[in-house]
């Protein structure tokens, strides 16, 4: 009877114990640290409220196992008034991390001198619907990075796209403006490798 009881309490005190899952406010996340990865936001935008404002834009890549940190780009336009209007000055979030950690940073846009410009270039692109339809691949590619686009266009549509192969001019568009991004992600990337999980 002593062993029947003893799993019961043990049991009942497991319950106790449990946290119920908590995905990260990525929306209002600002600089730090977590113990979560940035493939949560880039792969589930939708389920995990990752709330993106009018003419918001959102890249990120996420390198193949062992590759490295990725890196996400925020860029808040903060056009989330009544009728659009601005509520505040554009900031730029980044956030350097892999599939199980991150670090990140918010900042005026305007501390970043690229973030403009990267803006204005990620916003004149269009997705290419009919990508290699005159040449299909029936062998995917098994390994390389996977690059994220999501947007809320002027009227609140939002888009989420991902790409994981090779020779797409948007990936390329927006491989090139990670890259120039990444001396303003700095301090969070040094942060996360000083991060232990």
């Amino acid at each position: 009877m002593k062993t029947v009881g003893a799993f019961i309490v043990l049991t009942l005190a497991g319950c106790a114990s449990y946290q119920p899952y908590q995905p990260l406010e990525w929306s209002s996340l600002g600089t730090g640290c977590h113990s979560r990865g940035l493939s949560e936001v880039l792969f589930l935008p939708d389920d995990l409220d990752a709330q993106i404002s009018l003419t918001d834009i959102r890249i990120g890549r996420l390198p193949d196992t062992g590759g490295g940190p990725g890196l996400l780009a925020h860029f808040r336009r903060h056009l989330d008034g009544p009728l659009g209007q601005s509520t505040g000055e554009p900031e730029l979030f980044l956030a350097v991390g892999d599939w199980k950690k991150s670090c990140a940073l918010l900042i005026k846009q305007n501390a970043c001198p690229v973030a403009r410009e990267i803006y204005e270039s990620i916003s004149s692109k269009s997705i290419p619907i009919g990508h290699a339809f005159h040449n299909p691949q029936p062998l995917q590619v098994m390994h390389g990075d996977t690059y994220f686009l999501s947007v809320r266009d002027g009227h609140g549509n939002q888009t989420n796209w991902s790409y994981h192969g090779r020779d797409h001019p948007l990936r390329e568009a927006i491989s090139a403006a990670l890259d120039s991004l990444e001396a303003c992600a700095e301090p969070a990337a040094l942060e996360f490798s000083r991060m232990e999980l």
